[in-house]
């Protein structure tokens, strides 16, 4: 039976105080120290029968005194002591000390050196996890719409392969057909109105050309008849003038001939005289007469000479004055032709200069018109989507057709054909800040479970330089990841990544001593102001 070690202590206790009292000083300290041995073998008994170990009855061998007297007392003192012992503490008594609670505890203590310096010597991997697909290396092609639009028919699907040009979708058409229509017609009225106005300008020019041309017929015309009365005015006064130096000269004549009658009237009157006195004959009286007679006829006929010079004189001053009078008229109706000539030149270049403005603002619509078609033209073949280059399809975004797409809205994702695969992942940015380029990475696909296909390495080759908003992680940084090979094994088959699987990458961050990560709850203890 085993007592409590409490219970035992006690009575140990007890017996030492009973014994002192009894024996003089020295058996008193024998017993004390013997007393002291048994407390530590009670211990290691208590110890024992805590941590276990095998209970058994052996002799106890006490320790050997170091001369006689002292083996005598300790013999007395041990008869003594066994003499009052109970059976039960003379069987605790008499059990072994066991070795197995010290090697337990210098196991312990060399245990806990060997952590300690392990924790401050070793080093294990900082990991930041990032998540992320698979893209190709270099630019993603996103296919999107330049003007709003309905989703009239997809040709193509997910991971199928595209050559440049290929249609990737078709928007509804019907809007931008009836407009392209319209500006075309719209178009052809214009230069139908525009060839009429060149039109009408060219029977402008021509009308006013002909209407100059009679009009400079008809001053040419004038000036002829102009020219002509100039030549008879010049005509009858030259004719005015020799009649009337004609009529100085016969007035001369004439008033010489009536000297002469009058001279030959007074002879004749001289001769009848003389005739009567008989100094002159009848002969010679009559040869008097007769000359007086053919002075006086020449007198006469002399006479209506001037009378005829005068009166053509009067009609040639008569015809002079119709003559001037009529190129007066001439000049007047000359000077009234030319007007006439300026006004319709004037009148054409005015009507010239509309339809000139007319043309210029008509030839304005046609080129707007034209402009607008060609934007219509343009709007019709921005409805069809069409793949920049020769590549894959990652992603469609539009599935139906009938959805409306917004201007910049991506309705396809096209990666270059025979690209390598890169992981674009997200990391957050309490894990951004020891990641730098060439950082290695262990990346597992969600498709291929590593426990199955193993872990593809990697190595981070750019890190994005600004954040972003993602709606699950917060504020993250994008990282592109290399990968070591792009392909997994397994069954003796190598299957290849396609891009759009998803993975996770373990992106080593630093290299850090387990003791700093086990006094990291410490540390932060102390820096929020709780002290232990």
């Amino acid at each position: 039976m085993k007592l409590p070690f409490k219970a035992l202590r006690q009575r140990l206790q007890n017996y030492s105080v009973m014994t002192s009292n009894t024996d003089n000083g020295f058996a008193s300290s024998k017993i004390v120290e013997q007393d002291s041995y048994t407390k530590k073998f009670v211990a290691a008994s208590a110890l024992n029968g805590v941590f276990g170990g095998t209970t058994t009855s052996v002799k106890f061998v006490p320790k050997q005194p170091t001369n006689l007297q002292d083996s005598e007392l300790q013999d007395g003192l041990t008869h003594n002591q066994t003499a009052q012992w109970s059976t039960s503490l003379q069987t605790l008594l008499d059990q072994p000390p066991s070795s197995i609670p010290y090697q337990m505890v210098l196991g312990g203590i060399a245990f806990c050196l060997a952590v300690a310096t392990w924790a401050n010597v070793a080093q294990i991997d900082e990991v930041g996890q990032a998540t992320g697909r698979l893209i190709p290396q270099g630019e993603v092609y996103k296919i999107h719409p330049e003007i709003t639009g309905k989703v009239a028919y997809l040709r193509v699907q997910e991971g199928q392969v595209v050559k440049a040009g290929e249609v990737i979708a078709q928007l509804d058409k019907e809007i931008a057909l009836n407009e392209v229509e319209r500006l075309t017609q719209e178009s052809v009225a214009y230069q139908t109105q525009l060839l009429q106005i060149q039109g009408l300008m060219e029977k402008t020019r021509l009308e006013a050309k002909t209407r100059l041309a009679l009009n400079n017929a008809e001053i040419k015309g004038q000036e002829a008849i102009i020219t002509q009365g100039l030549a008879k005015i010049q005509s009858h006064q030259v004719a005015i003038a020799q009649g009337r130096e004609k009529a100085n000269i016969s007035q001369k004549l004439l008033r010489q001939l009536q000297a002469d009658a009058m001279a030959q009237n007074e002879r004749l009157y001289r001769l009848k005289a003389l005739v009567q006195q008989g100094a002159l004959s009848q002969e010679q009286l009559f040869q008097a007469q007769q000359s007086l007679s053919d002075r006086q006829r020449t007198i006469t006929q002399q006479m209506g000479e001037i009378q005829q010079t005068l009166a053509d004189s009067k009609r040639s001053q008569i015809d002079l004055q119709q003559v001037l009078s009529e190129s007066q008229r001439l000049q007047a109706q000359l000077t009234q032709k030319q007007v006439e000539g300026d006004t319709i030149q004037i009148q054409t270049e005015q009507a010239i200069q509309k339809l000139e403005l007319e043309k210029t603002q008509m030839r304005a619509k046609v080129k707007q018109a034209e402009k607008q078609i060609a934007e219509a033209k343009m709007r019709l073949q921005q409805l069809t989507l069409t793949a920049p280059v020769d590549g894959v399809v990652l992603a469609l975004n539009v599935r139906n057709s009938g959805e409306v797409v917004q201007p910049g809205q991506a309705i396809a994702e096209l990666a270059p054909q025979n690209a390598p695969l890169v992981l674009e992942a997200n990391l957050p940015t309490k894990e951004a800040g020891f990641v730098k380029v060439g950082n290695t990475t262990q990346i597992k696909f969600d498709a291929y479970p590593y426990q199955d296909y193993g872990i593809v390495s990697g190595q981070v080759i750019s890190i994005s330089p600004n954040s972003k908003l993602n709606e699950q992680l917060g504020a993250v940084y994008r990282v592109e990841i290399a990968l070591e090979h792009n392909y997994v094994k397994a069954n003796r088959q190598t299957i290849k990544f396609q891009a759009g699987q998803t993975a996770k990458a373990e992106i080593i961050i630093r290299r850090r001593r387990i003791a700093d990560i086990l006094l990291d709850p410490i540390k932060q203890l102390q820096s929020g102001g709780i002290s232990l």
